[in-house]
């Protein structure tokens, strides 16, 4: 028998979305959401919901923002709840 014979093994992942790891793709449209630029006040989409509290970037703010090495990567709050071990 070959290598790999009738096993069923597929090239991309086979049902689980192929390529990548399996990871399922987004092939529709995204829900835009209107923000005002915290940087220059200019009115823009972002394809994400914002998060109140956190500064929103239009396109080009961004853009300067990443270049300059300014952009600090968004770190969730961690919830910091205690959990009784049972033994």
């Amino acid at each position: 028998m070959a290598f790999g014979g009738n096993r069923g093994f597929q090239r991309g992942g086979g049902n689980r979305g192929g390529g990548f790891g399996g990871r399922p793709r987004f092939n529709g449209p995204r829900e835009m959401h209107k923000i005002k630029c915290s940087e220059c006040g200019q009115e823009a989409e972002v394809p994400f919901k914002p998060i109140e509290g956190r500064p929103v970037y239009c396109k080009d703010c961004f853009a300067k923002k990443r270049d300059s090495g300014d952009a600090k990567p968004f770190k969730r709050e961690e919830k910091s709840e205690e959990v009784e071990e049972e033994y």
